[in-house]
């Protein structure tokens, strides 16, 4: 899985990997590493999307999966929740970046996670998802990236053009529009484009999604 544009290609952190077991290991980074970053997700303008973190398989680009996460700081400890798909979820907050804790997440051994930053819808769409919902999206997406891209991306980056979703097993089927067009999927995503949809329309998916992402038209 090769993410196509370098917002979302992943953030690689200072990590630092130690063996807690036989067939575990840590991955360690600091709170701020996250925050710098996730502050964006509080800003107005992108209410149905956010910066999400995923530990991304340097081999295959699938999506690492976590045992169990904490954030540690002297006597202080908490555990993390980790979601169904496994997004590095923290908590965002202005004192915790003031503390710095130690974040750790417990990963399988034998394998090397990066850290990879994604603009992600906050909804759960299941196995529906319209393009009424697709339009209200990608405008938000725009925000979102041309934010983390600073005030000259513009310049460079193409508009989101339509949504990726993403399951969490190879689907052998495809799925179909209103216009009677198939969309195949592939390394277990659709590209679902805007301008290939009818409004309104609803587009039923053959498993629920576990996440949905922008796409972005390559250039030329």
């Amino acid at each position: 899985m090769k993410l196509t544009h370098w917002l979302l290609a992943g953030m690689f952190a200072t990590a630092s990997v130690y063996a807690q077991d036989a067939s575990a290991q840590n991955i360690e980074m600091r709170y701020s590493s996250l925050y710098g970053k996730l502050k964006q997700n509080v800003k107005e303008g992108h209410d149905d999307v956010r910066i999400a973190f995923f530990l991304l398989n340097q081999e295959n680009g699938e999506v690492c999966a976590i045992r169990e996460g904490s954030m540690r700081k002297e006597k202080h400890y908490e555990e993390l929740v980790i979601p169904d798909n496994n997004e590095l979820l923290v908590p965002i907050d202005t004192n915790l970046r003031q503390a710095n804790p130690d974040v750790t997440f417990v990963i399988d051994d034998g394998i090397t996670c990066d850290l990879s930053m994604q603009v992600i819808a906050n909804k759960d769409y299941g196995q529906h998802i319209s393009q009424t919902e697709i339009a209200k999206l990608t405008p938000q997406m725009n925000t979102l990236l041309s934010d983390l891209g600073g005030m000259f991306s513009n310049w460079f980056m193409p508009e989101v053009g339509g949504v990726v979703i993403h399951f969490a097993t190879d689907v052998n089927e495809s799925i179909r529009l209103a216009s009677g067009n198939t969309i195949d999927i592939k390394d277990s995503k659709a590209v679902l484009k805007l301008a290939e949809l009818a409004d309104g329309e609803e587009i039923t998916l053959p498993q629920n999604a576990v996440k949905v992402t922008p796409w972005l038209p390559k250039e030329g």
